[in-house]
C-alpha cells in the first residue's frame, strides 16, 4: 500500500471517527544512559464522529476534542475508585452518623463480619529487651534519622500507618534502608528481635495489607519496613529492560524511560501515576492489565528475601537471585570471598544515583529465558471463554509475584515496550450492553496482533457524577498533568483530612462538589449530551507500531459501525468523582473491584433480595472486564451486608474478586493462594494475617 493510499483511507475515516493523533520523534539510544537523548513530540488533533438523532439512528457529524481534555478525563476516571474508596472510620457526630462512605469490605469478607476495617484497638504487649532495643539497632544500620517511633502517630508517622482507603494502626518503629544490604540487615535484625514486618512502597494500597494491624491476636509487635529510599532505576539490554530497586515508583520509571529511549514505553503509564506506587508493589498485587499489550504488573525476574529457620532455630534470612544479570548471577561470585550480587548491586546503583557513568549492562543468558512481563497475556485475554483474564490469587510465576508482602522484594526487572509511531483516541458510545460487549470481542480483541492500547469503558451513571462532582478534579489533571504538582495537592488533601476536627475528614469532597458548578463542564457539552443519551461508553487508545495495526483497527471499526446501522456513536472522557458525589449529596457507599469471565457480556445484577441503590457507577478496563464498581445508597442501609449480597452475585456468575487490588485485610483469599503464602512464609514473620490467614505464629500450628 503506498503512503498516498493509506493517507487517502484515513481521511475516509476521519468523517466518522474522533481521533488524537501523537507524533512520536524516533531518536538514536545512547550506549550509556546517563545522559539521556531529548525527546521532541508533536501533537495534531483530527476530530471527528456520528451525531445521533436519536437513541437508535445516527448520521455523520463534525466533534472534536482536545488532547488535553482526553488525558484529563482518562487520568481522572482512574482516580475517582482512589477517591470513592477512601475510608473514614471514625464515627464524626451530626456529619458521618450512620454512614459508610465507599470503602472495602469490614474486616477480612466476613473474617470480622462486626469489624470496620479500622485496625484502631489497642494492643498492649510486654516488650523483651531485644524488642525494646531494636530501634537503637536499626538506627546502627540505616542512621538514626531514618527510624521512626510508630508507637504514637504524628505528622511524620501517620503516612506509614494509615492506609490510604482502608487500616490504620500502630508499630513499634519504622525503618527505611538506603541500601539493599541495610534493607537485608534491617529484616535480619527485627525478626531476630520477635517482630513481624510490615513490608510498605508508597502505601497507596486499598485493602489494608500495606499498614500495621493492631485488633489480632497476635502479641508480637509490627515493625513497617519502607523502601521508598530505594528508588534508583537503571536500563539494560540498550533499553530493551529496565532494573527497578523496590522504592521506584512507577511514575519516576514512566519518565525515565522517555528521557533515556523515546522510543519506548514503560510497562505502566496509567493508573494513579500522581502517588507514584512502586513497581515493586505492582509485581506483589499483580497490578494492572489495563494495558492489553503489555498485560498486568509480572516478572520472574527479582532479587527478594524469604525468612524460615534452620534446624538449630535461628531465624534465616534467604537471598533468592533470579535476576538473571551478567556480574550479578550468584555463579559470578566464589562462596567465602566475602562479595555477592547484593553488595555489587548497590554499588552499581549507588554510582548510577550519584550521576557517575556505567557501561549498560546486560541480561544472561539465563536471564534472557525467563520472564519479565507477562508475554502470554495478548493471547489469553482474546480467548472469548468463561476464564477471567487476570486476578490476584493467580499462583503461577516466581514466588514474588502477587506475594502480597509474604516476601521481602529488594528489586526487579522489567521489559520496555515499543511506543507507538502514532495514537488515537476514540470515545465510543452505545445504546445498550449487548452492543458494547460485541464491540470489545469484534473491533477491540479481534486478534492479539491487534490489541489496542486500552480499552476503559463507563455507565451513564459515571458521566452524571463526573459533570455533578468531578469538574474541578479534572480540570487540575487537565493543566497540571499527574506528575508531583499533583502529588502534592493529593499531600496536602490528606493532610487535611488528618487534622484533629470533626469535619477535617469531608472537608475537601464538601468543597469539590459545592464549587464543582462554579466551573465550566469539563466534558464538552457536545460529549455531555451523547453520555446522558447514551447508556454505555468506551474510551480506546490505538497506536500503529509499524505493522498497519491502526489501519486494521480502523477497518473493523467502520465494519462494526456499518453492522448496526450506525447506532453506534464515536469520540473520548470520565473524572475522579465518586466520593465527592456521595459526600456532596448526603449519601453512603462501597467500593468492588471485580473480575468477570471474558464471555461476560452483561452487568451483575442486584438481587431482587437485597435494596436497590441509587447510582451504580460502574467503570472497568473493559478489555479484560476487570470492573470498579461505587455503589450509592441512601443512609441507614447496611451497606456492609450489600456488599456481601453482591460480592455473592459476582462469584455466582463466575466471577473473581479481588482483581487487582490485592486482598489485603479486606477478601479472604483461595485456600491455593494461602498455601503459596504460607510456603514462601513458613514462621508468618511477614505481613501476618494478609488474605485471611492466621496472624499467629507458624499460622497457629504447632
Amino acid at each position: 500500500m503506498t503512503q498516498k493510499t493509506k493517507k487517502s483511507k484515513i481521511k475516509k475515516h476521519e468523517d466518522r471517527i474522533m481521533a488524537s493523533i501523537i507524533a512520536r520523534s524516533s531518536l538514536p539510544r545512547r550506549a550509556v544512559f546517563l545522559r539521556p537523548a531529548s525527546t521532541a513530540t508533536n501533537v495534531a488533533a483530527a476530530t471527528t464522529a456520528s451525531s445521533a438523532t436519536d437513541k437508535h439512528n445516527s448520521a455523520p457529524k463534525h466533534l472534536s476534542i482536545k488532547l488535553s481534555t482526553t488525558v484529563a478525563l482518562v487520568g481522572a476516571s482512574l482516580l475517582t475508585g482512589y477517591l470513592a474508596g477512601s475510608v473514614h472510620t471514625e464515627q464524626i457526630a451530626g456529619i458521618q452518623k450512620d454512614r459508610a462512605l465507599p470503602k472495602g469490605e469490614r474486616g477480612c469478607c466476613s473474617c470480622s463480619d462486626d469489624g470496620d476495617g479500622s485496625n484502631n484497638k489497642e494492643k498492649t504487649t510486654q516488650l523483651t529487651e531485644a524488642q525494646i532495643q531494636l530501634s537503637a539497632k536499626l538506627q546502627k544500620i540505616v542512621g538514626k534519622d531514618h527510624v521512626y517511633d510508630g508507637s504514637n502517630e504524628s505528622a511524620s508517622t501517620a503516612k506509614f500507618l494509615k492506609g490510604a482507603r482502608l487500616g490504620h494502626g500502630k508499630a513499634l518503629c519504622i525503618v527505611q534502608p538506603g541500601t539493599l544490604q541495610q534493607a537485608i540487615h534491617c529484616l535480619q535484625a527485627i525478626v531476630d528481635s520477635g517482630c513481624v514486618v510490615v513490608p510498605q512502597g508508597s502505601n497507596t494500597g486499598l485493602t489494608g495489607g500495606s499498614v500495621p494491624r493492631n485488633d489480632t491476636e497476635d502479641t508480637r509487635p509490627s515493625v513497617v519496613i519502607s523502601m521508598k529510599r530505594l528508588d534508583t532505576h537503571f536500563p539494560i539490554d540498550d533499553g530493551q529492560r529496565v532494573v527497578c530497586l523496590a522504592g521506584c515508583g512507577i511514575s519516576t520509571l514512566t519518565s525515565s524511560i522517555t528521557k533515556w529511549f523515546p522510543d519506548r514505553e514503560s510497562h505502566t503509564l496509567l493508573g494513579s501515576t500522581f502517588l507514584n506506587p512502586t513497581t515493586a508493589a505492582g509485581v506483589a498485587f499483580g497490578s494492572g492489565g489495563a494495558l492489553l499489550r503489555k498485560g498486568p504488573a509480572r516478572t520472574d525476574r527479582a532479587l527478594y528475601c524469604k525468612v524460615s529457620k534452620n534446624k538449630w532455630g535461628d531465624n534465616v534470612v534467604e537471598v533468592v537471585n533470579t535476576l538473571g544479570i551478567e556480574g550479578l548471577e550468584d555463579s559470578d561470585f566464589q562462596e567465602h570471598s566475602g562479595q555477592n550480587p547484593v553488595q555489587a548491586l548497590d554499588i552499581y546503583a549507588t554510582d548510577v544515583k550519584q550521576g557517575y557513568r556505567r557501561t549498560m549492562a546486560k541480561s544472561s543468558k539465563v536471564g534472557l529465558s525467563a520472564k519479565a512481563s507477562d508475554t502470554d497475556y495478548k493471547k489469553k485475554v482474546c480467548q472469548y471463554t468463561k476464564e477471567v483474564s487476570r486476578h490476584n490469587s493467580d499462583t503461577t510465576g516466581e514466588d514474588c509475584n502477587r506475594s502480597e508482602g509474604k516476601v521481602l522484594i529488594l528489586a526487579t526487572v522489567h521489559d520496555t515496550f515499543q511506543a507507538p509511531s502514532k495514537k488515537r483516541m476514540f470515545w465510543v458510545a452505545f445504546p445498550d450492553i449487548e452492543a458494547t460487549a460485541a464491540f470489545r470481542k469484534e473491533v477491540c480483541l479481534d486478534n492479539p496482533a491487534d490489541l489496542p492500547i486500552s480499552c476503559e469503558y463507563l455507565d451513564r451513571d459515571s458521566v452524571d457524577i463526573i459533570d455533578r462532582s468531578g469538574r474541578i478534579a479534572t480540570y487540575m489533571i487537565r493543566y497540571l498533568g499527574t506528575g508531583k504538582v499533583m502529588g502534592y495537592l493529593w499531600d496536602l488533601k490528606k493532610t487535611i483530612e488528618e487534622l484533629p476536627f470533626s469535619w477535617a475528614p469531608m472537608f475537601c469532597d464538601k468543597f469539590l462538589h459545592i464549587f464543582n458548578n462554579w466551573v465550566p463542564e469539563a466534558i464538552p457539552t457536545k460529549f455531555i449530551s451523547k453520555g446522558r443519551e447514551y447508556d454505555h461508553h468506551c474510551l480506546v487508545a490505538v497506536g500503529e507500531f509499524g505493522d498497519g495495526s491502526l489501519d486494521r483497527f480502523m477497518d473493523r471499526m467502520d465494519a462494526f459501525i456499518t453492522k448496526y446501522n450506525n447506532k453506534v456513536l464515536s469520540t473520548d472522557e470520565e473524572s475522579a468523582a465518586g466520593k465527592t458525589y456521595v459526600i456532596g449529596e448526603s449519601l453512603q457507599g462501597v467500593s468492588v473491584d471485580y473480575a468477570l469471565p471474558k464471555n461476560y457480556e452483561s452487568v451483575p445484577s442486584i438481587v431482587d433480595s437485597a435494596v436497590k441503590p441509587l447510582r451504580r457507577m460502574r467503570y472497568s478496563h473493559f478489555g479484560c472486564n476487570v470492573v470498579h464498581e461505587d455503589i450509592a445508597y441512601a443512609l441507614g442501609v447496611d451497606t456492609h451486608k450489600e456488599k456481601m449480597t453482591f460480592k455473592q452475585k459476582v462469584e455466582d456468575e463466575g466471577g473473581k474478586l479481588p482483581a487487582e487490588h490485592g486482598h489485603g485485610t479486606e477478601y479472604k483469599a483461595p485456600k491455593e493462594a494461602q498455601n503459596r503464602w504460607m510456603k514462601m512464609d513458613p514462621e508468618n514473620v511477614l505481613n501476618p494475617g494478609v488474605g485471611g490467614l492466621s496472624y499467629l505464629p507458624k499460622y497457629g500450628r504447632k
